[in-house]
């Protein structure tokens, strides 16, 4: 990309929730690209078909303990006389789930004598139209989660003579928090269009109303989270990395989803004497020493501090700032696409799109579990102290909840390098989670050790093209201050030096689709 190199930029460098990840991965979960299942290796003996969301699925993971859905574990607890198979996708919701070819392979194979074991609710709560269910509804109600439930599956199920089985959504463990609202699918509205409610109550009353057999997964998952607490429970989640910080809050690991189908087995066939002829009445139970498995191919990852002469092809400033696209970006091909992200000097206005000149492309993203930003930054000692203040002004922006912006300080750097692992420490002045709301969206956070800490506005609005907001950064010693336009600072304490030791990487960022003048730019260390 051609820049536009002007020194009086460089001039302006002068020497002198809480939302602690509830959600972890499912806040925002991806709706991720498989293979689609159109045949099933047998069309007689008795199946056990699986449905539901990334909780449920199967997964092919580079992560320290890969992710596991608990419809991948059933087969263990069963005889050689049922045959799972497994269709669950992640990323889908019980509406989503009907556009795949899995639900038309559903629709094929699903005969007299077959379970159906539904697993839904985790995305239905999306505030996305191709996902969102309303939890409120009846099933009589179109839209509503009821008759999403009812209409795809349990009258599919019993017109074929199978056996339906309801499950409520595991729940996201909720490390030193109490499992009430959303991390039990207890929702709040989320606009006009997309009202909250409570998704399991809405599950329980499906099965009581249908006469259809529950297993209640987010009161069993629950109780056995608030038994176990956090230190044991994280031994159930996927870790992206091997430092138990990186533990995704949504998603099992190995050890995690045979708990969870255990508990599927067990409670079913109590309720289901045919059923219960198909458990291995043998078969081991889950034991962290046999199942807590850590990928034979993950290797722990080498890091290099920033060099100049390392500094990125694709975008010319002026030293000592520097450009970079890095994180979960969608892959390699789409952050070296000049087309999708840009970095201009002009004077003391820096100029940053992400996701296209418009705005019209979604990549990148601030997560629970990981990032995709574009930043424009310096590299400073990591015992210096400074005050990063910027004016940031919206040409275009997609109200999206992994759209940010803004002033951000952090732990590590990477130049131009896709990495979906990437989930390191910082601390951000910028709005987030902006379909939630003029009340609800944050203007500034905070990762730390694997959680995500985010302050809620009180008085700003909700960004939009033309939106100008006076952005401001400061850090002495391991408190940061931030302060987003006229609302109150917010202070954050945090040790910026887990990944690099020696260096702190300050500076702007853009993530996802949103495109920004930042003008008045002044970085003042001392």
């Amino acid at each position: 990309m051609k820049k536009l190199l002007l020194a009086g930029l460089a001039l302006l460098a002068t020497a002198s929730f809480t939302f602690a990840q509830d959600a972890k991965t499912a806040a925002n979960e991806k709706v991720e690209k498989v293979d689609p299942i159109t045949e099933i290796a047998s069309a007689t003996g008795i199946k056990i078909f699986m449905v539901g969301d990334s909780t449920v699925s199967a997964f092919h993971d580079p992560y320290y303990y890969p992710r596991f859905g608990y419809g991948t574990k059933i087969q263990h607890f069963l005889t050689d006389k049922a045959e799972v198979v497994n269709l669950a996708m992640s990323g889908r919701s019980s509406k989503s789930f009907t556009t795949e070819a899995n639900y038309e392979t559903l629709k094929k194979y699903l005969k007299k004598g077959d379970y159906l074991i539904i697993g839904f609710g985790h995305n239905d709560e999306k505030a996305e139209e191709a996902r969102y269910t309303n939890p409120n509804g009846a099933k009589e109600d179109a839209g509503s989660f009821k008759n999403s439930l009812y209409e795809s599956y349990i009258k599919l199920a019993l017109e074929r003579k199978a056996t339906p089985v309801l499950c409520t959504p595991i729940v996201r463990r909720a490390p030193g928090k109490a499992y009430e609202g959303a991390v039990v699918h207890v929702t709040a509205d989320q606009g006009a269009d997309f009202p909250g409610g409570d998704y399991p109550k809405a599950i329980r009353e499906l099965a009581s109303e249908t006469k259809v057999a529950l297993v209640d997964l987010t009161a069993k998952t629950k109780a056995l989270y608030e038994e176990k607490g956090d230190d044991e429970t994280v031994k159930y989640h996927a870790w992206l990395k091997h430092t138990k910080q990186s533990v995704d809050n949504t998603h099992l690991n190995n050890y995690g989803a045979l708990i969870v189908a255990q508990m599927v087995v067990q409670d079913f066939a109590r309720q289901n004497k045919k059923f219960a002829k198909l458990v291995n009445k043998n078969a081991r139970a889950p034991a962290e020493a046999d199942d807590l498995v850590q990928n034979e191919d993950y290797v722990i990852p080498a890091y290099t501090p920033f060099s100049p002469a390392a500094a990125s092809t694709l975008f010319e400033t002026t030293a000592p700032w520097y450009g970079t696209v890095f994180g979960d970006c969608g892959g390699q091909e789409k952050l070296a696409n000049a087309d999708n992200y840009s970095i201009i000097e002009n004077g003391a206005t820096v100029t940053m799109w992400a996701g296209s000149k418009d705005a019209k492309k979604q990549i990148g993203k601030i997560a629970a579990a990981s990032d995709g930003i574009e930043m424009y930054f310096q590299q400073l000692p990591a015992n210096a102290d400074f005050t990063l203040t910027a004016t940031a002004t919206v040409t275009a922006i997609a109200k999206n909840n992994q759209v940010s912006f803004g002033l951000m300080a952090r732990d590590d750097m990477y130049i131009d390098s896709y990495n979906n692992t990437i989930a390191s420490n910082y601390v951000a002045c910028a709005p987030y989670k902006l379909v939630n709301g003029d009340e609800k969206f944050s203007t500034s956070f905070m990762r730390k050790d694997g959680a995500l800490t985010v302050t809620k506005t009180k008085g700003a609005t909700v960004p939009s093209a033309g939106t100008a907001v006076p952005l401001s950064l400061t850090k002495k010693g391991t408190v940061y201050t931030v302060k987003y336009g006229d609302e109150p600072e917010v202070t954050y304490e945090v040790d910026l030096t887990e990944i690099d030791k020696s260096y702190i990487y300050v500076g702007l960022f853009a993530a996802r689709a949103v495109n920004v003048d930042f003008s008045n730019v002044k970085l003042t260390v001392n």
